[in-house]
């Protein structure tokens, strides 16, 4: 006597999902392969310049002295003759830090931020990291601030700066 003609479709069932399994896993592992392959980044250069401003004076916060860093990215894909001089980007800088109100005491965090967005926008340039770094200053009739203290803002895909000296 024959079976059922229920019994029998499910016979095959067994192999069916074997095979449909080898599909899935065989298009899994070509779909990791063929993402490794394409998602493989063409190396991109990056062009930086680096400086730094030494022992500059600023009325703030009592009279200080500090040092500026300064590390920045030109836009990707800068020609030469459309790079900045450094020049102008530590006059600016200075130009900036020289015209503060000192009257309200910024914090250092406040100036560094706003010279680094000052920078960023006025120069062809995709990020920067810029870090003040202020002496300690023990002098009679201020608060004593021991040591060396740095303030660091950091815009763009770039490293942040992280002088000590």
């Amino acid at each position: 006597m024959a079976a059922p003609k229920e019994k029998r479709s499910f016979r095959y069932l067994p192999y069916l999902l074997i095979v449909a399994l080898l599909i899935v896993a065989v298009g899994l592992w070509h779909h990791h392969i063929t993402d490794k392959h394409w998602s493989k980044k063409v190396p991109t250069v990056s062009r930086d310049f680096m400086f730094q401003v030494d022992n500059f004076y600023t009325k703030n916060q009592g009279g200080q002295t500090l040092t500026m860093y300064f590390h920045y990215r030109y836009n990707d894909g800068i020609q030469t003759a459309d790079i900045p001089d450094y020049r102008d980007l530590r006059t600016e800088a200075i130009h900036y830090m020289n015209t503060i109100d000192t009257s309200q005491n910024p914090y250092w965090e406040t100036l560094t931020k706003n010279v680094c967005e000052d920078l960023k926008n006025k120069f062809p340039i995709e990020a920067i990291s810029c870090q003040f770094q202020v002496a300690g200053d023990d002098r009679a009739g201020l608060p004593n601030e021991p040591g060396i203290h740095s303030s660091i803002t950091t815009i763009g895909d770039i490293t942040p700066l992280t002088f000590a000296k």
